[in-house]
């Protein structure tokens, strides 16, 4: 699951934000707050953070967002006991001040979270050295206790099968050109990177059920070629893309149109590949450089017992 959590100051906005998405904002949860308004709620965080007079970025922020298959079988109910579990193990309290809202307006379902780092005795609860990396392996033991597939599961799932649509256009396209389009009918994007030393550098792979574009600005979907596979590099798809391309005439394959139509003779283009060059062997032993994830033990559950107020 895709998720965030930064320490910083905020202000009023931060938290009208939170409770608005475009009017569609779903109050899940709320605690050691008297008011539902948003000014008066960060007057009241404010108060509470200057007790600590040490702490300069006294509020946490953050998000949980599910991969899209999975939260749309997760409740809010669900969603918000993740969230809670996840925070409790950074260290929140029922003593800090907390607000969680949903927001549904893009394509997937997803929880933001603000909390007072500073808790009602002035005592700061929440250290912020490596809170992004600590609070991304508290949402992976929750999702592990409560059965769900965490980012790591889901992120080699994709790369397994970005790799093996990348294995397969590569046997039959002669060109980037012809590579983004046949990646494309297999459902991925490919956006390529370049400098002027040597040209095409890099690229990123995405599956076009997981761009959104209300949040791709701030978060880019999909993957970096290093990200996929340590095993094949740029230069190495130049290379197999120029011997198809020279392949291509040896054996007078005029056949292959790409994106024009699809009568596409694949089949024999695919039966001259059988003795090509190591890079061609190399792409068949891809898929096996996949690496197991790793987990740490649960813990149990006591903040969800402690709500102050939920809101539906």
């Amino acid at each position: 699951m895709n998720n965030s959590a930064t320490t910083r100051n905020i202000s009023k906005i931060a938290i009208e934000y939170n409770g608005n998405d475009k009017g569609t904002a779903q109050r899940v949860y709320q605690n050691n707050l008297l008011t539902e308004d948003p000014e008066h709620q960060f007057k009241e965080m404010k108060t509470v953070a200057d007790r600590n007079k040490n702490v300069k970025n006294w509020a946490l922020t953050g998000y949980i967002s599910p991969e899209k298959s999975i939260g749309d079988k997760l409740s809010n109910d669900e969603l918000t006991e993740l969230a809670l579990r996840a925070l409790k193990k950074i260290g929140v309290t029922d003593n800090n001040q907390m607000i969680l809202d949903i927001h549904s307006s893009t394509k997937q379902k997803h929880i933001h979270f603000i909390v007072n780092r500073v808790d009602i005795n002035g005592v700061n609860t929440i250290e912020a050295h490596k809170i992004g990396e600590n609070f991304g392996k508290a949402v992976r033991e929750v999702c592990q206790e409560m059965n769900l597939k965490t980012d790591i599961e889901i992120g080699k799932e994709k790369k397994k099968k970005m790799l093996e649509a990348l294995m397969s256009s590569l046997k039959i396209s002669r060109n980037f050109a012809e590579l983004i389009d046949f990646m494309k009918k297999s459902g991925y994007r490919i956006t390529l990177y370049q400098n002027e030393k040597v040209g095409i550098s890099g690229m990123r792979i995405v599956r076009f059920e997981d761009i959104n574009h209300q949040t791709e600005r701030d978060y880019k979907p999909g993957y970096k070629l290093s990200e996929i596979t340590s095993m094949l590099k740029i230069t190495d798809i130049k290379q197999k893309l120029q011997e198809n391309q020279e392949r291509a005439g040896d054996f007078g394959s005029k056949n292959i149109q790409v994106g024009v139509s699809e009568n596409v003779n694949i089949n024999t283009y695919l039966n001259e590949q059988k003795n090509s060059s190591s890079v061609s062997n190399q792409l068949e032993n891809m898929a096996k450089a996949l690496l197991k994830p790793t987990f740490t033990a649960a813990q149990d559950d006591d903040l969800l017992k402690k709500k102050k107020r939920k809101f539906r």
